[in-house]
């Protein structure tokens, strides 16, 4: 399997806390109140998919992140 087809059905949130760990916190070095805005912002997305797919959000995968749920 290519990682195209892998990655729909990857979860988010390993991939978030990647994304918090790795990329903001030891790679761009941002300040604490950057990452306390972006986890803000990414809880509220998180909710807003709960409501939206009826899926708690540890289950949530990478396909459930579409245009139209974004949007």
């Amino acid at each position: 399997m290519t990682v195209t087809t892998e990655l729909p059905h990857t979860l988010i949130g390993p991939l978030l806390q990647t994304f918090f760990m790795e990329h903001l916190c030891r790679h761009k070095q941002v300040s604490p109140r950057t990452v306390k805005s972006y986890r803000d912002t990414f809880r509220l997305l998180l909710q807003y998919l709960q409501e939206t797919t009826g899926k708690q959000p540890a289950a949530l995968s990478v396909a459930d992140l579409d245009a139209p749920a974004i949007l």
